[in-house]
Order: structure tokens, then sequence, then C-alpha cells
């Protein structure tokens, strides 16, 4: 993911930060140049009702209303309200480290939410060293505040050497209801090779089938993962005697965002040489990005199942060059780390979103949306991937709401929520 220690002292970040200070938003517009193709954002929460936003999540079955968490440990419930209806420190229940790359990470509404209302979480829980999906259960008091209560850990993903970086991030719900997380490799030089050792859950997306059971945590193997089911579970194993049983996918190296349209699954794998943007179909099991062996795109591999992104550039190259010049507020900040969002499927935009992945990069601030097909391929031909939405950097997610407006979630300059908006 990104490094909040670079933020804090980059130079342009802080000018950033500064800047933002003169801002008065207090809900209402917040418009950013958006080029030729016309969008722009407006703010959805007051300025000061976040802190540190880093995923959104819409409440099933309650219409506009939706969670902010915050990396330190917070979620914040909105109900048709600018300023937050109330905020739930987790930290005095779900173990929450926080600082760099860890953290509260994402959030997940279970797809029965209506009936189990089951939420889920993707956290680092102890530090350097396990990151975490656990579970609990929303209610709501007599003043419609959200209550949080029922907390169960369903997986624990263990780093063999100690590393506060590359803990991933993902959560998506498959079309059968099983769970999928995508996990880091674990960070520091040690640790890259987990990501193709079978043994190890690091630098895989897995797909379990958590346990809905109320006071009750952990998961079963779901049949068409990429190992024998009746192999051991390796949660909270450093490394284990056989291949885990949980893994779908593997050769990550910090896949820290996830989503899904229909079968296919999109990542956005922040690399080493390279950011990418990887897709497969869920329903497969032989997937392999490649890393630590490849980074980026190759033209000759021997890994099996190994699949090139769909989209890749590093900070230097021509493609990155292509996609700062298409953002009238581009700048090359020397660093680079992807952010992927949704597949827009909804009825807003005039059409011009229509089955469009949102991608996003966090330092030099570029957001873009690149045409993509039932097969988690591109659409465009042209060498640049996809068209310019808008800019705003240090983007952490990109969701598409009941309403069908794009939300999107920034962590500084400033720290805010907003909705896409244009055409």
């Amino acid at each position: 993911m990104f490094n909040m220690m670079k933020i804090l002292t980059s130079p342009l970040i802080m000018f950033t930060l500064i800047a933002s200070l003169f801002l008065t938003g207090c809900g209402g517009s917040s418009s950013s140049n958006g080029g030729a193709n016309g969008f722009s954002r407006e703010s959805v929460v007051n300025t000061n009702a976040v802190s540190l936003p880093i995923d959104i999540a819409f409440v099933p079955g309650m219409g506009s209303a939706f969670v902010v968490i915050s990396q330190t440990g917070f979620v914040y419930f909105f109900n048709g309200s600018l300023d937050s209806v109330n905020t739930v420190d987790l930290g005095s229940v779900l173990p929450v480290v926080s600082g760099g790359e860890q953290g509260l990470l994402n959030v997940e509404f279970h797809p029965d939410f209506t009936t189990n209302n089951y939420v889920f979480f993707y956290h680092t829980s102890v530090t350097s060293r396990v990151n975490s999906v656990s579970r609990m259960t929303v209610a709501f008091d007599g003043s419609g505040n959200m209550v949080l209560s029922d907390l169960v850990k369903i997986i624990d993903f263990r780093k063999p050497s100690t590393a506060s970086n590359h803990n991933g991030g993902g959560l998506v719900f498959a079309p059968d209801a099983t769970l999928l997380a995508s996990v880091g490799d674990g960070g520091g030089a040690s640790n890259s090779a987990n990501a193709q050792l079978s043994t190890s859950l690091l630098g895989s997306v897995i797909r379990v089938s958590p346990s809905l059971i109320a006071g009750s945590g952990g998961y079963s193997i779901p049949a068409g993962n990429m190992f024998t089911s009746t192999n051991s579970q390796c949660s909270n194993v450093d490394l284990s005697a056989a291949a885990c049983p949980e893994i779908l996918a593997m050769g990550l190296r910090n896949p820290f965002r996830m989503s899904r349209a229909g079968n296919i699954v999109y990542l956005g794998d922040v690399g080493s040489g390279n950011e990418e943007i990887d897709s497969f179909d869920y329903t497969t099991s032989t997937a392999n990005f490649g890393w630590p062996t490849h980074d980026g795109y190759v033209a000759s591999f021997t890994i099996p199942g190994y699949r090139n992104p769909i989209i890749y550039y590093n900070r230097d190259d021509a493609i990155a060059d292509a996609f700062r010049a298409e953002d009238p507020e581009g700048v090359k900040t020397g660093d680079a780390s992807i952010m992927i969002g949704d597949v827009y499927g909804g009825a807003r935009y005039g059409g011009a979103l229509n089955n469009k992945l949102f991608f996003a990069e966090f330092y030099d601030g570029f957001i873009r949306a690149v045409g993509v097909d039932n097969n988690g391929d591109i659409t465009d031909i042209d060498g640049v991937p996809g068209m310019h939405i808008t800019h705003h950097g240090q983007v952490t997610s990109m969701v598409e709401g009941p309403d069908g407006y794009i939300y999107i979630t920034t962590l500084f300059g400033p720290a805010m929520v907003y909705r896409l908006i244009g055409l």
C-alpha cells in the first residue's frame, strides 16, 4: 500500500495538507477539474466528520446509509446527514494496530446482511506479524446509532518474518457467498518468496466459507480452490506442512484493493517496479500472477497458470507519463501505488462509465476508468488504457453506491468522502 511516514514527510503532501486548512467545505460542492470529460466531485460528509478514511461500504437494505472506516479503528455511520450520526471505536473490542501500512483496512457487509446483520473487517491484529478477518453483528439502538457486537475471528494471516508493510486488505463476497480476501506477501525481503509457496497464505487470494453461526468464528473450505480441500487449514500458520486449501490464486505482492463484477475478480497489486491491475475468474483455480519471479508484463514465462496484468505501469514509463498528461492537475511525485475500485454498473453519467473499472494512483493523483469485458480483459486498444476522470491524491477506495454514484474516500488532502458527479 502507501507508506504513511513517507506521506507525512513529503514536501508535496505537506503542501497539500497545509493548503487543505484553507478549505471551508461544509458538505456541498468541492469540485475538481475533470478535464474535457466533464467530471467533478462533491463532498458528501463534512470536512471534519472523518479521520483517515480508508474504505466505504453501503448498508444493505438501508438506502443511502453507509459506513466509512478509519485506518485507526473507527467506524463512522452516516444515515442521511453530512455529519456522522455516530462513531464506533472498534479499538476497545477489535484488535487494530495502526500506522504505516497497518490498520483497519477494509469493511464488507455479508450478502445476506438483511437477515444475519453480519459485517466483516480486514485489520492488522498483531504488530508486524498478523493480519486478520473478523466478523461482527450490527444492531441499532433507539436513537438510530449503530452498535457493533459479537466479535469473532474468521481467519489470521501470519508472517514468518516480522514486517509492518505488504498487508493486503481486500475483501469481496463471490456470487456463491464465499468470502475472498487479498493478502500481501508480508513485506520485507525474506517474505516475498511466500507468494510462490503453496504452504503460505501470504501473497494470495484466499477463498473460504466463513462461519455464520452466532458467537462462532472460523471457516470451512469450499470446493473449487487451488489445492485439495482436505488439507489442514492454514489460519495463523507461518508455513504449513501441506498446501493451503484456502488459496484460490497466488503470486501477488501487495493486493491492497480488490473488486468483483460477476465472476471476474480485479486486483490492484502494488508492485516493486510496476503497478498492476490483475484479473481472473473466481470459478477457476489456476491463476498465478508471478510475484516475485515476475513484476509487470512478461512475454515469456514458465510459471503454471501465469496471468499477465491487464494494465501495468511504473512511475517513470510512457504509460504513466500519458496518464499524467491527460490529467489537468497531473504531477509526477516519484512514487507509485495503484488503487482500484468498482466496475461501474449504474445508470448515472450518461452511459459514459458503463462497464468501466475505476483505478487511481495514490501518489500522482490521477483517477481513471477503463473499459473491461466479461472475461476481465480491457477493451481499450489505443495504448493509454482508460479515460481521465478527475484528480485527487491519496485515494483509498472507489465504490458504487445504491444511488448509482461513485463514492471516493481520500486519506489526506483533505480526508474526505466524495461523490463523483458530472455529465
